[in-house]
C-alpha cells in the first residue's frame, strides 16, 4: 500500500505525508515540487531529492485527527516536527490542520523512543484526500486492535527505586494520551490496595496497566479472579509498566534490552494485543483459602533469593543474583515432601516440543532471540493481520487466536462463560503422581542423576513457574509454552557448590535446563507440603511470602490475560543454538 498526501509545512512550504512498505514518512519537497529553483543564465539543476524530516514505522504511530486551522494563519508556522508539543498553528482560506502523533527512534539503530508530534495544514482541494488518508493510516497503524483505549492505569508511588510516580508522568502518560486514550489514574496507597480496586471496578475498561512491579500484577489479577464475574475480568488484557524492582512480566514481554523501555510499555498499553495464559490456583492450608499465581511459586533457596532482598530494592534487579551467590555459599536444603501429577518429565521432549511452538508462532525456523524494536522496524511493521479473523471484544478490544497462547477466537466457549473461577479444593493425588521426599540436607556429587526423584536426594529449592524468565538474568523455565494447560517445575538437588556456581553461566539463555543435578518437570498439579516449619517458615507466590505449612497447586488453562504487541511471548536466545545432542531422559 502506498498512499501520499499533499501538505503545507512551515512558511509555506511544501510537503508530502506518504505511507509506504510499512512506514509513514514526512517529506519537504523543494520550491516547486520537483527540482530546485532554475538560476537566471543557468541550465535547469538536477532533480532535488525530497527531505525527509521524520519516519517511523506504522507500529509507531499512536494518532492521526483532522480539525480546523485558525483563521487568522495563512500557512503553517513554526517547526514541522515536535519532541512534545504543538510545533505550528494552522492556517486560514479554507486550510485544515492535520495532527499526527508517533513514537520516533532517537537513531537509525537505537531502542529509544521520544514522543513526537507533527501539525501540518491541508489545502481545501485535498479535504477529501485527508479524510481518506487517515483512515488509511489508523487502519494500518492499528491492523488488530482498536485505538483510543479506555485505560485504568495502577500506579504505586513507592515501587522500585521509588521513582515510579515522576517516570509515569514524563514517559507513560504522555503517550497514552498522545494515542488518544482515556486513561483513569489511580495511585495504590498500601499493600493489596491494588486488588481491592480490581474487586469491585467496572468492567469497561480496554486494558489495565500496572506501573510497578510484579507485586502488582499478582493483586490485580487476585482482585479480578474473587469477583462473581472473574471469568469476564480476567479477560481485561494487563500491561506491565516496568517501574518495580522485579518486571519478570515485561521481561517476558519486551525481552531483555527493552525490559525498562517505558514508552514501548505505554504502546504495549495503547497497541498490545489480548494473549491469554495459563494461572495457577493455589489453596494455602490449613487456611483454605485461595491465590492466584501468573509467574511462579518458590521454596527453599528461591524464597531467600527474593524476600531475603527486600532491602537491597534499590539495587534494582541485581539483587537477585546477589541473593542467589549467597544462598549458595549456604547451601542449605528445604525439607519438603511434594506429591505431583506428572504430564512429562522427558527433557528432549519437551526441549523439541517447545521448539515446535516457536517454529509454529513465528511461520519459520527461529534463528535467535529478536527484539520488540526489531520486529517494529522490520517483520511486525508488514505482518498481516491474524488467523482466525479479528472481533472485538467484550471490552472493545480485539481478540484473536493462534498457537503460543493467545486469546482464543470470538465466540468460543471460554469467552461466552462469564460467572467466577471453580472453587478451590485440596487435590486428591493418585498412586501413579511422582512423590518426592526431600528429607535430607546433605550435597552429593553431581553425575549420574536421572529426570526422576530417588529415595536420599536433598533439595536446594524448588521452583514452578508459568513464564521463562524470572529475571533478566534467568531464564528459569526455558521449554515453557504458554497456554498449553501446565506449568513447569525445577527440583534442584543439593550438591557441590562449585556445580552451582559453574551452572550461573548461560543462565540468562536457560542452560541450567540442560544439567543433570536439575530435576524438571511439566505438571498439571502438585502439593507442598513443609517439613521443617522453624527453619523455613516461608514460601513464595509471585515474589510475595506466605506462611508455609502446605499448599495445593493446580493450573486453570488460559484463565489469565495479557497485552502483547505481537500476541506472544518474547522468544529468548534458548532456540538460537540446537539442542545438545544427548539421548532422552526418561528417568528409567
Amino acid at each position: 500500500m502506498k498512499q501520499d498526501l499533499p501538505v503545507v509545512l512551515e512558511h509555506g512550504k511544501r510537503g508530502l505525508l506518504s505511507i509506504d512498505d510499512g512506514r509513514l514518512d514526512l517529506l519537504q519537497l523543494s520550491s516547486d515540487g520537483n527540482r530546485e529553483p532554475k538560476l537566471p543564465g543557468c541550465a535547469p539543476l538536477t532533480p532535488s531529492a525530497p527531505k525527509r524530516l521524520m519516519s517511523s514505522p506504522l507500529r509507531l504511530v499512536l494518532l492521526a485527527k483532522l480539525g480546523t486551522a485558525p483563521a487568522s494563519a495563512t500557512s503553517a508556522s513554526g517547526a514541522a516536527v515536535s519532541s512534545s508539543a504543538s510545533a505550528s498553528s494552522g492556517g486560514a482560506g479554507g486550510k485544515t490542520r492535520l495532527d499526527l502523533h508517533a513514537l520516533v527512534q532517537k537513531g537509525a539503530k537505537s531502542h529509544a523512543l521520544h514522543l513526537t508530534k507533527i501539525h501540518v495544514l491541508v489545502e481545501a482541494s485535498h479535504a477529501s484526500d485527508a479524510e481518506a488518508w487517515c483512515a488509511e493510516l489508523m487502519a494500518a497503524a492499528y491492523p488488530v486492535t482498536a485505538p483510543c483505549r479506555r485505560v485504568l492505569l495502577l500506579l504505586n508511588p513507592v515501587g522500585g527505586k521509588g521513582k515510579a510516580k515522576q517516570l509515569v508522568a514524563k514517559e507513560v502518560v504522555p503517550v497514552l494520551e498522545a494515542a488518544g486514550c482515556r486513561v483513569d489514574l489511580k495511585e495504590t496507597t498500601h499493600r493489596n490496595h491494588a486488588e481491592e480496586i480490581c474487586a469491585t471496578i467496572p468492567l469497561d475498561y480496554d486494558v489495565i496497566a500496572t506501573a510497578s512491579g510484579d507485586g502488582i500484577i499478582y493483586e490485580v489479577l487476585n482482585g479480578l479472579g474473587s469477583r462473581p464475574d472473574a471469568r469476564r475480568a480476567l479477560r481485561i488484557p494487563i500491561a506491565p509498566i516496568p517501574t518495580g524492582s522485579a518486571n519478570a512480566c515485561n521481561i517476558n514481554l519486551m525481552g531483555i534490552k527493552d525490559t525498562f523501555n517505558l514508552p514501548l510499555a505505554a504502546l504495549n498499553a495503547i497497541k498490545g494485543q489480548p494473549m491469554t495464559v495459563d494461572l495457577c490456583s493455589i489453596l494455602l492450608l490449613p487456611e483454605n483459602k485461595r491465590r492466584l499465581s501468573f509467574l511462579s511459586q518458590a521454596t527453599g533457596l528461591m524464597v531467600d533469593v527474593d524476600i531475603g532482598t527486600e532491602n537491597l530494592r534499590w539495587m534494582g534487579d541485581a539483587r537477585f543474583m546477589y541473593g542467589f551467590m549467597r544462598g549458595i555459599a549456604a547451601n542449605k536444603g528445604a525439607k519438603m515432601k511434594m506429591v505431583l501429577d506428572i504430564v512429562e518429565k522427558d527433557k528432549a521432549t519437551m526441549d523439541r516440543e517447545a521448539r515446535d511452538d516457536v517454529q509454529r508462532a513465528l511461520g519459520k525456523v527461529y534463528g535467535g532471540g529478536t527484539d520488540p524494536l526489531d520486529l517494529l522496524r522490520g517483520v511486525q511493521a508488514k505482518t498481516p493481520k491474524p488467523e482466525p479473523a479479528v472481533s472485538e471484544g467484550p471490552n472493545g478490544t480485539a481478540v484473536n487466536g493462534s498457537s503460543n497462547g493467545d486469546a482464543q477466537p470470538a465466540g468460543t466457549a471460554a469467552e461466552e462463560d462469564d460467572g467466577p473461577l471453580p472453587a478451590a479444593k485440596p487435590l486428591q493425588p493418585t498412586p501413579d503422581w511422582l512423590t518426592i521426599d526431600a528429607t535430607h540436607h546433605h550435597a552429593r556429587g553431581s553425575k549420574g542423576f536421572t529426570n526422576t526423584w530417588e529415595s536420599g536426594q536433598a533439595a536446594l529449592y524448588m521452583y514452578a513457574g508459568l513464564m521463562p524468565y524470572v529475571a533478566r538474568d534467568l531464564n528459569q523455565w526455558p521449554v515453557i509454552i504458554p497456554g498449553s494447560g501446565v506449568m513447569d517445575v525445577v527440583v534442584q538437588r543439593v550438591v557441590a557448590r562449585t556445580t552451582l556456581i559453574n551452572g550461573i553461566g548461560g543462565a540468562e539463555v536457560g542452560k541450567p535446563f540442560y544439567q543433570d543435578s536439575q530435576l524438571y518437570l511439566k505438571v498439571r498439579g502438585y502439593t507442598c507440603k513443609n517439613l521443617d516449619k522453624k527453619h523455613q517458615p516461608q514460601f513464595t507466590i509471585d515474589g510475595e511470602a506466605f506462611d508455609w505449612d502446605e499448599f495445593h497447586v493446580e493450573v486453570l488453562p488460559r484463565a489469565g490475560t495479557v497485552a502483547s504487541l505481537d500476541g506472544r511471548l518474547y522468544v529468548s536466545d534458548f532456540f538460537k543454538t540446537p539442542a545438545p545432542a544427548k539421548k532422552s531422559v526418561n528417568g528409567s
